[in-house]
């Protein structure tokens, strides 16, 4: 359970670092935002389901796609 999570941190991290780059000229293009990168769920008992909800928001002008994630 807690890779998961940990997994999602990583995911949200890559995502933010592919999303940075911006094409010249007047169109900014898709632009990812996100509030809190990394949660520390501490300790998580055997048996339990901790969840934590990302949010993600395209603060960019053209519509943002995220097609493949890729936990580490």
């Amino acid at each position: 359970m807690h890779m998961n999570k940990v997994g999602i941190s990583v995911l949200v991290v890559t995502a933010i670092f592919l999303a940075g780059i911006v094409s010249a000229g007047e169109r900014q293009g898709p632009r990812i935002s996100v509030m809190e990168e990394r949660f520390n769920f501490g300790m998580v008992s055997q048996g339990t389901r901790p969840e934590h909800i990302f949010e993600i928001k395209n603060t960019g002008d053209e519509l943002l796609e995220i097609t493949q994630i890729q936990p580490t």
